[in-house]
């Protein structure tokens, strides 16, 4: 404390007198300034402090309705993916065969026909009805697994309506022939299933042959390699989806290598659709996702060693 020079020669009750005035002089304005801050200071921090615990607790509920619906989708998702994946692997194997030529009788059409549309809307009708519940999710808050179990489900819908798939490749954007309109595949899963449970195969044989959901048999009718069509690469660019899914959120005996990968990607006819592929990855959120990763591994291989497709 500064106090003038004359303080030290003053008498001690002079000095006590002035102690004691600038006392009370310091307590009234701290009296004065609490009386003008204190409550307006106190209402500031309780109500930040509000505004945290409440934030604290949504982020927390929406973390966890989140985790429960992919836990409650999860092992559905992974289950029908693996079942997809492997029909098309023996696709691979007997496409020139001509199991899938129904050559449009599809009211008579045999079991190797009925099963492939039956496998593709399982899987594809699961991702549907994730994508109903999550729609409600707040998904900027989410972990960073959970993201990427959603970006997965977008990609899916991206890869099976998507035309920028083929994007430089001369193709009619306005047929529904080697993609499907968005909002009529939504509308034929919505069918597909009820109270949550896809139905059985007779079911949906049954509500494929209506003339309203005929897209999806005609999709895979006569279904070749060697076609000129691009309908074969679009189902080749949702297994490696598949492929890298699995990787992420399957089992360890569900999981891929990079050379399935690359064996995998040398199946695709067009250079141009894989590299459409393999930019949209980024656009899709999924760039760093570990298995999309192996996607643009094998891209990347293919395109600089020139190859063409197996």
């Amino acid at each position: 404390m500064l106090l003038p020079q004359w303080f030290d020669t003053a008498d001690v009750p002079v000095k006590v007198a002035l102690i004691a005035a600038f006392v009370a002089l310091a307590t009234s304005a701290l009296t004065i300034a609490h009386s003008l801050f204190g409550a307006p200071l106190k209402y500031w921090l309780e109500k930040k402090a509000l505004r945290n615990k409440l934030a604290t607790e949504y982020e927390y509920d929406q973390r966890k309705s989140l985790r429960t619906l992919i836990a409650k989708y999860q092992g559905r998702m992974v289950e029908t993916a693996e079942v997809l994946n492997h029909r098309m692997w023996n696709l691979y194997q007997n496409e020139s065969k001509g199991w899938l030529d129904a050559s449009g009788r599809y009211a008579d059409a045999h079991y190797y026909f009925r099963s492939w549309a039956y496998r593709f809307l399982n899987f594809i009708a699961m991702t549907r009805l994730f994508e109903k519940e999550a729609i409600f999710i707040d998904s900027k808050i989410a972990e960073k697994s959970d993201l990427d179990f959603i970006k997965y489900v977008k990609a899916f819908g991206w890869a099976t309506c998507d035309v920028a798939l083929f994007s430089g490749v001369q193709y009619d954007d306005f047929r529904q022939k080697d993609h499907f309109f968005r909002d009529s595949l939504r509308h034929i899963c919505d069918a597909c299933c009820k109270e949550g449970n896809f139905l059985d195969q007779e079911e949906i044989h049954r509500l494929l042959n209506n003339s309203d959901y005929q897209s999806v048999y005609r999709f895979f009718d006569g279904l070749k390699k060697d076609e000129n069509r691009l309908r074969w690469d679009r189902l080749v660019v949702v297994d490696l989806l598949l492929m890298a899914f699995l990787n992420s959120f399957g089992y360890d005996m569900q999981r891929s290598s990079l050379e399935d990968f690359n064996t995998t990607v040398g199946r695709v006819k067009h250079a141009q659709i894989l590299r459409n592929l393999s930019s949209w990855l980024s656009k899709l959120g999924l760039e760093k996702e570990a298995g999309a990763h192996s996607i643009r591994l094998a891209i990347e291989s293919r395109l600089a060693k020139g190859e063409k497709a197996a």
